[in-house]
């Protein structure tokens, strides 16, 4: 099966190619103007994390839908493909690629992939970015590593996020899964999110969000879970640790960051270099520099 790395007519800010047969780009990019671009792949599986903004894609010339922040795309094509992108005025995108070549993915072009009848061949799944992804994605753009390391670091990384993008959104589970949860249940819990993002510093225990939004305890954990691909407890401290870089990131003390985000600075040191990658500390003094 013949393999290429992927060519593209839009420059990233930043590629790696840290081992062969893995392909990364990533970083912020604002667009001025309404644009468009491609990129022509080969056999293999491509992964697109969104972190901020918006686009449409379409799939060999076919409409592909809009891709939003917060989601992660997942491709899989067993022949050479086409990835349109469409750009939309003064849009500021944040976001990570990955591609593996077909060599380093054998065993998943092998299943069967639902859904490709209509799209040419390619398999393609679009979900909420699990916590566990979002890091990852993190710390291979921070690059908190250069030359050899950086390049170890950048393989295992990748092929960690492809595990897990195959785990929780590949064409096994996508086939096999059950629904979510039946319309009413599914606005409720996007209700519950919305208030986890506005209440993160004093939510109310499980079973008292629970009762407030109108679920059994264990419907509304598992519910959450399959929704948005991580537990209430991980999407809260996730929101602990967003503001803590945000704070970091605006000059405030690694101490007084633990302060103000319910953590002890030991505790809070260790959540934050393994979410991020890089210590509090680093991070403050960056953002003073």
């Amino acid at each position: 099966m013949k393999s290429a790395a992927p060519s593209s007519s839009h420059r990233p800010s930043w590629t790696s190619e840290p081992t062969p047969g893995i392909h990364l780009s990533g970083g912020a990019q604002t667009f001025g103007t309404e644009q468009q671009a491609h990129e022509d792949l080969g056999p293999g599986l491509k992964l697109a994390l969104l972190i901020e903004g918006s686009f449409a894609l379409d799939l060999d010339d076919r409409a592909g839908g809009t891709v939003t922040a917060g989601t992660t795309s997942l491709f899989v094509s067993r022949e050479d493909w086409r990835l349109g992108h469409h750009f939309a005025e003064d849009m500021r995108l944040q976001y990570l690629t990955l591609f593996l070549e077909a060599g380093l993915v054998a065993d998943v072009l092998e299943q069967d992939l639902p859904g490709s009848g209509e799209r040419g061949g390619i398999f393609h799944a679009m979900r909420h970015t699990p916590l566990a992804m979002a890091s990852l994605a993190t710390s291979i753009l921070n690059r908190p590593f250069r030359g050899i390391a950086g390049r170890l670091h950048n393989s295992g990384k990748a092929l960690e996020l492809a595990a897990l993008s195959v785990e929780t959104i590949g064409p096994d589970r996508s086939s096999n899964q059950p629904s979510l949860a039946n319309a009413s249940e599914i606005q409720r819990l996007h209700q519950l999110r919305d208030f986890l993002d506005t209440h993160w510093r004093d939510a109310p225990a499980s079973d008292v969000l629970a009762r407030q939004f109108g679920f059994g305890h264990r419907k509304m954990t598992v519910g959450f879970q399959r929704l948005f691909g991580s537990s209430i407890s991980e999407y809260l401290r996730e929101l602990r640790l967003r503001e803590a870089w945000r704070l970091l990131d605006g000059g405030l003390s690694a101490t007084l960051t633990a302060e103000e985000t319910g953590y002890t600075l030991p505790h809070f040191t260790v959540a934050f270099t393994r979410r991020f990658g890089v210590t509090p500390g680093s991070l403050s003094r960056q953002s003073m520099t």
